[in-house]
C-alpha cells in the first residue's frame, strides 16, 4: 500500500472515531454512530497477508479510538490548566496520551474481529489433476466468521472487558432514541453495543453485496428494539403512575472547587445548604439530597447523630430528613471515606453508604501499597473504598446510593439494584471539569441505569447537571450547569427486577466463548 493511501486510510479512521464521539458529545445523535462500522469495515476489507492484516486492523482501530476519545475528551487540556497548573503546551500531549490509551479499546476490537474473520479470496483457487493450489490462495479461505457479524460481536466483547479512566460505551448515545434503548433492560450495555453496531455492519454488507440475510438482519436490529420499546414504554409508565411516591428535593449549591477547599468558608456553605433545604421543604419536599461531599466538615466514623453546634444539618429551621455527601473519618489520619449519610428528622443517622469504586489518581494512588517511593511522596493512599454497596433507608424509602461516577458503571448499579431499592440516588461533584461537556456526558450515561434497573434516578450534583430521570430513561427535570438552584420532584417507588439485573451480562462470556472456538477452528483448519 502506498504511503498516500495509508495516510488517507488513517485519516478516514480518525474521522470515523470522531463521528462516533459526535453521537454523544452533541445531542445525543445516535445515528452518527453508524458512520463508524460503515467506515471501518470498508477499511478493513482490503485484502492482505494474515500478519499484515492483523497489524493493519489494530493500527486503524487505534487511530479511530484515539480520534474518538480526543473528540469526546476535548476538555482535558483545560481541566489540567485550571486545576493542575499544566500549560496547554503540556496539557495537550497529556490529553492525547489519554485518548491514545483509551483508544486501545477499539484497536483490540478490530484485531479480535480479524482473528475470526473469513478472509476474502484475493486469488482464484485453481486446481488441475495432480497440481497444487495456485500460488497466493489462502488455505483458510473457507473457514471463519463473516466480517459484518464478527465486528459487532468484537465491539461488544472488548468494550465490556476494557478498563477506562473515563468509562464510556459505543451505545452511550442510544438513549437519544428512547424507544430503541428500552432493550437495555434485557441485556444491558453489551446488548445495546452489539445491536447498534450490527445495524451499521449489516448496512455495509447489504450495500457491498446485496443479499437477503444482511438486509433482514439489519432491519430487525433497527426495527426490533423500536417495536419492543413502543410495547414496553406504556407498561413502565403505567407502573410509575400507580406506584407510591415520595417528594424529593435536590440542592445544587454551585460551590466552586476553591470555595469547597477553603475551611474558612465552611459555615457560609452550611448556611447556604440549610437555607436551600428550608426552601425545598417549604415546597413540599419529604426528603432533601445534598451533593457529594457537600457538607464541608468531616463526620466521625461510627457517629450516630447529627453534628452539634454550627456544623449540624438540622439547624436554622431544617426539619429533615436529609441525605448528604460528606467525608467520614476514622481514628487514623489516612482513614477517610467518601460517604453519603442518611440523617433522619430526629437527628439520628440511619445509614451510611461509602463510595466503592474510586477514581484512580483523583481519589486513590494506584500501586501505593507496593511502591515505597509513592509512599514517600504521598502520606496516604487516598480515600478508602467502601466494603460493598449499601442501600440506606430514609423517609420510609429504601434508597440505592451511587456516589460520584458510580452511576456510569452498569455492573455497579446492577449490584445496587439487587438490593431492591425503591429508587436510585446519585451524589456527585463535577465542578472539577468546568464549563465543558463532561457534566452533560455524565448525565447522558447515567440515564441508561434507569432503563437497566427500572428504577427512578435522582442526581444531586454540586454544579449540575442535577436531574430526575424516569425509569423509562426519559428526563423529568434537568438543571443547567453552574447556577445555584434546586427542585422538588415526585419520585415513584418501584419494585420488580429486570432480566439484566437478574441474569447480568450473558453477552460477554457468550461472545468470548464463540471467539475462542472460531479462532481455534481457523487455526486447526489452517494446519
Amino acid at each position: 500500500m502506498s504511503g498516500w493511501r495509508r495516510l488517507r486510510h488513517g485519516a478516514l479512521a480518525v474521522a470515523a472515531g470522531s463521528f462516533l464521539a459526535g453521537s454523544v458529545v452533541q445531542g445525543p445523535l445516535p445515528a452518527l454512530a453508524f458512520a463508524y462500522p460503515l467506515a471501518m469495515l470498508s477499511l478493513l476489507e482490503a485484502p492482505s497477508g494474515s500478519k499484515r492484516r492483523y497489524r493493519r486492523a489494530f493500527v486503524l482501530g487505534w487511530l479511530a479510538g484515539t480520534g474518538c476519545n480526543a473528540t469526546a475528551l476535548y476538555w482535558i487540556p483545560g481541566l489540567l490548566y485550571d486545576f493542575a497548573g499544566f500549560p496547554y503546551v503540556a496539557g495537550v500531549p497529556v490529553a492525547l496520551l489519554l485518548a491514545a490509551s483509551q483508544g486501545l479499546t477499539l484497536a483490540f476490537a478490530c484485531l479480535f474481529a480479524e482473528v475470526v474473520v473469513r478472509p476474502e479470496r484475493s486469488v482464484s483457487l485453481v486446481r488441475s489433476p495432480g497440481s497444487a493450489a495456485s500460488e497466493g490462495a489462502s488455505s483458510d479461505t473457507n473457514v471463519g466468521v463473516p466480517r459484518w457479524l464478527a465486528f459487532p460481536a468484537a465491539i461488544s466483547l472488548v468494550f465490556s472487558l476494557s478498563p477506562a479512566l473515563f468509562p464510556w460505551r459505543f451505545s452511550t448515545g442510544a438513549v437519544g432514541w428512547i424507544e430503541w434503548a428500552q432493550i437495555a433492560e434485557l441485556g444491558g450495555p453489551p446488548m445495546l453495543d452489539f445491536v447498534l453496531v450490527l445495524v451499521g455492519s449489516a448496512a455495509w454488507e447489504a450495500m457491498r453485496r446485496p443479499r437477503a440475510l444482511p438486509i433482514v438482519v439489519g432491519a430487525l436490529a433497527l426495527g426490533g428494539p423500536a417495536l419492543y420499546g413502543a410495547w414496553r414504554l406504556p407498561q413502565v409508565e403505567a407502573a410509575r403512575a400507580s406506584a407510591p411516591a415520595i417528594e424529593v428535593g435536590v440542592v445544587q449549591p454551585n460551590v466552586s472547587i476553591e470555595e469547597k477547599h477553603d475551611i474558612r468558608l465552611a459555615n457560609v456553605q452550611l448556611r447556604l445548604l440549610r437555607q436551600m433545604t428550608r426552601e425545598l421543604e417549604a415546597e413540599g419536599a419529604e426528603l432533601v439530597i445534598w451533593p457529594e461531599s457537600a457538607h464541608p466538615i468531616p463526620y466521625p466514623r461510627g457517629g450516630t447523630r447529627d453534628h452539634r453546634g454550627s456544623a449540624g444539618v438540622l439547624r436554622d429551621g431544617v426539619r429533615g430528613p436529609v441525605l448528604f455527601g460528606v467525608i467520614t473519618r476514622g481514628e487514623d489520619r489516612c482513614d477517610r471515606w467518601n460517604s453519603a449519610v442518611a440523617l433522619g428528622a430526629d437527628g439520628v443517622i440511619s445509614g451510611v453508604s461509602d463510595k466503592v469504586e474510586l477514581l484512580a489518581f483523583g481519589e486513590t494512588v494506584p500501586l501505593w501499597d507496593v511502591l515505597p517511593p509513592l509512599q514517600d511522596m504521598f502520606p496516604c493512599p487516598g480515600i478508602r473504598p467502601g466494603a460493598r454497596p449499601e442501600s440506606v433507608t430514609l423517609a420510609g424509602a429504601s434508597i440505592g446510593v451511587l456516589n460520584c461516577y458510580e452511576d456510569v458503571l452498569a455492573e455497579h448499579a446492577r449490584t445496587v439494584a439487587k438490593q431492591w431499592p425503591d429508587f436510585l440516588v446519585n451524589v456527585t461533584n463535577d465542578a472539577w471539569f468546568g464549563d465543558t461537556r463532561e457534566p452533560h456526558l455524565h448525565q447522558l450515561v447515567a440515564r441508561h441505569r434507569t432503563i437497566e434497573t427500572r428504577r427512578e434516578l435522582v442526581r444531586a450534583v454540586n454544579t449540575g447537571v442535577s436531574s430526575h430521570v424516569a425509569a423509562t430513561g426519559e428526563t423529568v427535570i434537568e438543571t443547567p450547569t453552574f447556577v445555584r438552584t434546586g427542585f422538588v420532584s415526585r419520585v415513584p417507588k418501584l419494585g420488580g427486577v429486570t432480566p439484566w439485573v437478574w441474569l447480568g451480562d450473558v453477552f460477554t462470556p457468550t461472545f468470548g466463548a464463540l471467539f475462542f472456538v472460531a479462532a481455534f477452528a481457523r487455526r486447526r483448519y489452517a494446519r
